[in-house]
């Protein structure tokens, strides 16, 4: 059980990081919101 708890925080360690370099790279859907940004995820953008 142990085993699987392990291997599944590794699969969600890597989903969320896939998640803020997408979202580093995209601009909001919304017209009127652009949410602020983390400083940390700045570093990976594609374009600095």
């Amino acid at each position: 059980m142990k085993k699987l708890i392990s291997k599944l925080g590794v699969l969600a360690n890597c989903m969320a990081l896939m998640l803020v370099i997408q979202s580093a790279n995209t601009a909001c859907a919304w017209i009127v919101h652009q949410p602020e940004f983390p400083e940390q995820a700045s570093k990976f953008k594609k374009v600095k």
